[in-house]
């Protein structure tokens, strides 16, 4: 009984870790694929026109980055308009990625959001 015990968790375990590792390569690829890291920079990797990504998550819902990243200009007042963030001015020149699937769109605003 007690080896079943053991068995189950450690199978639970792999089925827990493995999805995840998966997910992150997966995101990982997307930011690449779509031209993210060029502008952005997160944990010391990437570009440094936009803002750093690194703790985005802190500061940043999940519904405005994922807004954001489909259409930036309705996070703005105005397709022309500024922000401040982290004390610099950015102009709001983020391409829309309107084409994204609604599955990566949602785990790149996922990914993004876990960036504490």
């Amino acid at each position: 009984m007690k080896k079943a015990f053991l068995l189950t968790v450690f199978m639970v375990g792999i089925f827990t870790v493995i999805p995840l590792t998966v997910h992150a390569a997966t995101v990982q690829q997307l930011l690449t694929k779509n031209g993210c890291m060029a502008c952005h920079a997160i944990n010391g990797k990437g570009g440094t026109f936009g803002p750093d990504l690194s703790h985005i998550g802190r500061i940043r819902s999940y519904a405005w980055l994922r807004r954001q990243i489909k259409d930036p200009a309705l996070n703005f007042y105005t397709p022309n308009s500024f922000g401040i963030f982290q004390g610099k001015i950015y102009k709001a020149t983020m391409p829309a990625y309107k084409k994204l699937s609604k599955n990566d769109l949602d785990r790149m605003a996922k990914y993004f959001a876990s960036l504490k």
